[in-house]
Parts: structure tokens; C-alpha cells; sequence
């Protein structure tokens, strides 16, 4: 029946599944690159050999052309909203605590030519658009990568499909066989993903629980004197999309020592901030920084969208030269 169904609507089925996927829906596309490349080889036979180059071609730019238009609504608004699509992603993400971190790495390290690959690395093949968006990376910049990554993961999976459509029809025979048996294997794959990702997850918070200032405790220790010494922990593409900072913090960037920034008194008050679920960002450096000795290290509970909500001051924040200079190549970076 899979096979009739791809036969008969091959096209917008495709258009349709990479679409959804685009806009950030749990239904991956490749297999459905895989299988309409498989099926159009095996329907169009060795007889019709350039009829069959042409049909693939078809696919190929039918996913292309779904892929981008998703992409430019992610695109779209991530330019209009910036941090706070960011953070609504990360909320419905499975990999929430750590999505923005992984993609910040990524355009910190390639700049928009990231684009090109991370439609095969999940978890960065949704979130990487609204980050070019919020950057500031031009539109023309934006639709040349993207369109280049779409184009290559879509001749891939389709190729894929076409190099090895013998292999794809007895695996739809077999299923085909099994029938509704095949349907229940799947979903005890998928709830079996689902549940180690979940577990991955709960690993991760049990072990980073410690006690952590809310943002009332925090403003009544910046009363005292001397203050608590305040970390800026959000990666540079957080804090370039969202460029303001508690009053007076020290921003952190990855690969900086810490003893080299905020200095060697390991008795001092430090509280840390980062704008992620679960304050996983800041956890992860208070955990750092205890095990180098360290003793007194508190995350801010909810991080510094709790900070604001609260009504506390916020500053605008200030560049220094290196991170300026990325600011800039990132943004030249976006130019084709």
C-alpha cells in the first residue's frame, strides 16, 4: 500500500513531509526522501533511464523547494523576535537544555556556511535558521546556504533511495508482510527513542541539582558590600541576539579561564546566569568551578528571563573587540 501511495502522490507527499519537518514537526523526511527515490527508480526501470534521472531531479527539487520556504519562515522570525523563538524552541525540544548551546557552537566556529550540513545533524536542522535570522545575517546570504544545504541533503537521501532500490523494495515487501505488525515495531522503536532521550535528559538535571538564588536574592545580595560577583554564562550568539546584561556582570566566553576572569579569591560570592531551560548553561560552569575550588557558586534560578521578569535593571551590553570582530565576520560571513 506504501508503495501505490508514493506512486500516485509522490510529489506532494514529499513536499508536504519536508515541509512539516521545516517548520519544526517531529516527522523526520529523509525516509521519505529514501523511499519516493527507491520507488521512482524501481517504477521507471532501466529502460527509461533518463525518464527516471528526470522524475529523481523532480524529487529532489520539490524537497529543495519546501525546505527553503520552511526555512524562511523560521528565518523570518527569528529576524522579528529573536531570542524569544530561541527560547520557545528550546521549550519544545526534547534536547531543550542544550539545542541553543550545540547551534551557538556550530555559528560560532562557521558563521551561516553551517547551513550547508546542518540539515543532516538533528537537533540543529530547525534551530540554525531562526539563529541566522536573529544574527542578522542577510537574506541573500540566508537563501545561498540554505538553498545549498537543502539542495545536498535532498539529492542525498533521494540517491540514496535510487543507489539501493532493490534492498528498499524487499524491505517494503517484508513490510508489506507483516502488515499492521510492522506499524506496531515501529511505534516500539519510536517510544523506545523517545524514552532513552527522556532518560538522557532526567541524567542530566538530577545531576546538576544544587541550590540556586532566585532573582529577589540575588538583588538584595547586590545591596551588600562587597556584592556577589555576577557570570554572564550565555553563549555569544545568545548574547548577541539579546544584547543587555545584569548590572555589572562578567561575561564568560567558552575556552576563557576562569581563574583568569574573575579572578583567584575561591571564597568569593558568585552567582551565574544564562538565559537556557533549567539553567543547564549556568549548572554546568557552577559545577566547573566548584570542582576547581570554588566554594561558594549558585546559579540564578531562572536565569536572566526571571531577572527581567522581576522588574530589575538591565544594562546595555558592552562588546569587547574580539567579540565585535565576530560579530562582524558572522555578518560578512552571511554575503554570498
Amino acid at each position: 500500500m506504501l508503495r501505490e501511495l508514493i506512486i500516485a502522490y509522490g510529489f506532494p507527499l514529499v513536499f508536504l513531509n519536508v515541509l512539516l519537518e521545516s517548520l519544526g514537526l517531529p516527522v523526520p523526511a529523509m525516509p521519505a526522501l529514501i523511499l519516493t527515490g527507491a520507488i521512482t527508480a524501481l517504477v521507471g526501470g532501466h529502460e527509461n533511464v533518463w525518464s527516471t534521472r528526470l522524475s529523481l531531479f523532480n524529487v529532489v527539487l520539490v524537497a529543495t523547494s519546501s525546505a527553503v520556504v520552511g526555512d524562511l519562515i523560521w528565518f523570518w522570525l527569528g529576524r522579528r523576535y529573536g531570542s524569544r523563538v530561541l527560547r520557545f524552541l528550546c521549550s519544545v525540544s526534547m534536547s531543550r537544555d542544550t539545542c541553543v548551546s550545540r547551534t551557538a557552537e556550530v555559528f560560532e566556529k562557521f558563521g551561516v556556511r553551517a547551513l550547508i550540513v546542518t540539515k543532516f545533524i538533528p537537533g540543529l536542522s530547525t534551530l540554525a535558521i531562526p539563529v541566522a535570522g536573529a544574527m542578522g545575517v542577510s537574506l541573500i546570504g540566508f537563501l545561498f546556504y540554505d538553498t545549498v544545504g537543502a539542495t545536498l541533503w535532498a539529492t542525498v537521501g533521494v540517491a540514496t533511495g535510487a543507489m539501493f532500490s532493490g534492498a528498499v523494495g524487499n524491505i517494503l515487501n517484508v513490510l508489506d508482510w507483516f502488515g499492521l505488525g510492522a506499524a506496531i515495531i515501529a511505534a516500539i522503536l519510536l517510544i523506545a527513542y523517545l524514552g532513552i532521550r527522556w532518560r538522557h535528559r532526567a541524567t542530566l538535571i538530577s545531576r546538576l541539582s544544587m541550590p540556586r538564588l532566585d532573582a529577589v536574592e540575588l538583588d538584595a545580595l547586590l545591596a551588600k558590600d562587597p556584592p556577589p560577583c555576577i557570570i554572564d554564562a550565555r553563549h555569544g550568539v545568545r548574547r548577541r541576539t539579546d544584547p543587555v546584561q545584569i548590572p555589572g556582570a562578567i561575561s564568560l566566553d567558552n575556552g576563557a579561564s576562569i581563574t583568569e576572569v574573575v579572578g583567584a579569591d575561591l571564597s568569593r560570592k558568585f552567582v551565574i546566569y544564562c538565559d537556557c531551560p533549567n539553567e543547564v548553561s549556568a549548572a554546568l560552569l557552577a559545577e566547573k568551578m566548584k570542582m576547581e575550588g570554588f566554594t561558594d557558586v549558585s546559579p540564578l534560578s531562572g536565569g536572566l528571563a526571571a531577572w527581567r521578569a522581576a522588574g530589575f535593571a538591565l544594562e546595555p551590553l558592552s562588546f569587547d573587540a574580539t567579540m565585535r570582530e565576530a560579530a562582524d565576520e558572522i555578518q560578512h560571513r552571511g554575503l554570498p
